[in-house]
């Protein structure tokens, strides 16, 4: 361990100048070796500092198809709710529950006892009123003929008129009544209304049903065909609006949005669908917009209320660099990434990116093809910081499915 000497010990009047100024000699060499030797050892920290090992991706220009996926539930494109429309004994249920019918099918007989009894009483109400009507319109034509030849009043003459004119006014209210009770009539049979997969029945033979509440008999759903809404966003719908306005101010046709489903299990559906309604207005608690896709169902298989993904294509972008997520990063809103410079060191760099894809995201302006991006790593070095590049490992691939 090396003493420090004080100032007042070195200029002691016990010491002769002459080893004074020996002493001040060697102590001011010993510093300048100590400077020198530690200049040295610097030196030999700095050359033997490691750079950092990263992971890199060589970004290539491609054609990056554009994609979007949404969450929803298949819903059947037609579905019809069976109610009783009259108070009534259910008497007869004439299908399988779950099975296939088609428009026109005899479903639901409700017991027609009373209905008949009401059209019979008011069918031979009108008969009767077209009776009394016959007899007063002869009337009034003889009472027309008696009063010009002065044989009988104006007074008794008119009130022909209006007897006739009463019973007309009978009549006309009993057909409606009767009218009404043959459509009562008509109501006792439930017939299906379209095609399609009928559910369960909600009432069983014996049962009172009628109109109310409680009047849902059974539920009918389209099969050839299926829908799924879902919700995109404001920015999406808006992207997709302005695509429309530009190709039809260059007079060209937007194509139809492709969609395909992915199932619960993974699966995509192979039948292709297409987007067919979007709704009137943007749901303000939530950003987005509803928007309905129908696919075919000629086999029928698929069930209203599944779990579904829909993945909607929204084009392709040509000559297009993509960015992976990993390597992104955000402060207070700002996208940065790092790549590997010509000299070997880390460089930061400003982005702005684009729409995201499988891969990552479509870099707008920042990036260029060829650069080497830091996709594992980056959170160790900074810009100048020397780095040992290797290339990141492809993305495992992902299992098969059955």
């Amino acid at each position: 361990m090396t003493k420090r000497l004080s100032s007042a010990f070195l200029f002691s009047p016990v010491l002769t100048p002459a080893l004074q100024l020996l002493l001040a000699v060697s102590l001011a060499a010993g510093f300048a070796i100590g400077l020198v030797g530690c200049g040295k050892g610097d030196d030999k920290a700095g050359q033997d500092s490691k750079p950092v090992a990263v992971s890199t991706v060589v970004l290539q220009a491609k054609t990056v198809p554009l994609s979007g996926e949404f969450t929803g539930r298949t819903d059947s494109e037609s579905t019809v709710e069976l109610r009783a429309r009259i108070n009534g004994f259910l008497k007869k249920i004439n299908f399988r529950e779950g099975s296939l019918v088609k428009a026109g099918d005899l479903l639901f007989v409700i017991d027609p006892v009373e209905q008949e009894n009401t059209l019979a009483r008011t069918s031979a109400d009108v008969a009767q009123g077209k009776a009394q009507l016959e007899y007063a319109k002869k009337e009034r034509m003889r009472f027309e003929a008696l009063v010009k030849q002065g044989a009988v009043s104006q007074q008794e003459y008119d009130a022909k008129v209006t007897n006739e004119r009463q019973l007309a006014a009978s009549v006309a209210s009993a057909s409606a009544t009767a009218s009404e009770a043959r459509t009562n009539l008509g109501y006792t049979k439930v017939l299906a209304p379209q095609a399609g997969r009928i559910g369960k029945s909600n009432f069983k033979v014996g049962d009172l049903v009628g109109p109310g509440q409680n009047s849902l008999l059974a539920t009918i759903s389209a099969t050839d065909t299926f829908t799924v809404t879902f919700n995109i966003s404001e920015r999406d719908y808006l992207a997709v609006a302005r695509e429309y306005v530009e190709a039809k101010a260059r007079g060209e046709s937007l194509k139809p949005l492709i969609c395909n489903v992915i199932l619960a299990d993974e699966t995509v559906y192979p039948q292709p669908g297409r987007i067919d309604m979007a709704d009137r207005a943007v749901d303000p608690s939530t950003g987005t917009l509803p928007v309905r896709a129908v696919f075919p169902n000629p086999d029928g298989v698929i069930k209203p209320g599944l779990f579904a993904k829909v993945r909607v294509e929204f084009g392709a972008v040509d000559n297009a660099t993509v960015v992976p997520e990993q390597a992104v990063s955000d402060v207070q809103g700002a996208k940065f990434v790092f790549v590997v410079d010509k000299d070997g060191k880390a460089e930061s760099r400003p982005v702005t990116l684009g729409a995201r894809t499988a891969g990552g995201y479509i870099v707008q302006k920042g990036l260029s093809a060829g650069d080497a991006v830091i996709v594992d790593g980056w959170q160790k070095v900074r810009t100048g910081t020397p780095v040992a590049p290797a290339p990141a490992p492809a993305p495992a691939a992902a299992p098969a499915k059955p």
